[in-house]
């Protein structure tokens, strides 16, 4: 699984509108990642998930949405075992990084939006309701991207 990340990371440095297409289907599929994590009954991943809630809602920097955003991952994907999805968020989320590091999307999100959509999020998720969590998933992550990016 490194191996297939570091391959498509170094594909995604050749391919300038690769990272867009990239995000636009990741994007798709946090959709329906959200809604099968609300359907899992695992009490020890909700706890977990609500915890990071809490640390999500005092997030204050946008070192703290790297690392957050990158745990709430973790945790979604071990609510649903979905690991080619796994493996191109692991990779967008790094060329993400890349970005952020060359200093070319670092006012690109907005930190107070990012935190109380993904509130929002986890709220749908925890209270066990799909529908809701994957409206949520689309409103504020797909369509802010979308804007963001220009894809539909």
């Amino acid at each position: 699984m490194a191996d297939l990340e570091r391959m498509l990371g170094a594909y995604l440095c050749g391919e300038p509108g690769s990272w867009r297409e990239i995000l636009d289907i990741t994007s798709l599929l946090f959709n329906r990642l959200c809604a099968a994590a609300a359907r899992c009954d695992d009490m020890a991943l909700r706890r977990e998930l609500v915890d990071l809630r809490g640390q999500i809602d005092t997030c204050d920097s946008m070192d703290g949405l790297g690392r957050l955003e990158g745990r709430l991952q973790d945790i979604l994907f071990r609510m649903v075992s979905q690991p080619l999805f796994e493996l191109l968020t692991r990779v967008a989320l790094g060329s993400a990084r890349d970005v952020e590091r060359e200093g070319n999307g670092t006012d690109m999100f907005d930190l107070n939006a990012w935190r109380h959509g993904r509130m929002r999020i986890i709220d749908a998720i925890a209270g066990l309701d799909p529908a809701l969590a994957h409206f949520e998933a689309d409103r504020q992550n797909r369509q802010i991207l979308a804007g963001l990016f220009g894809f539909e």
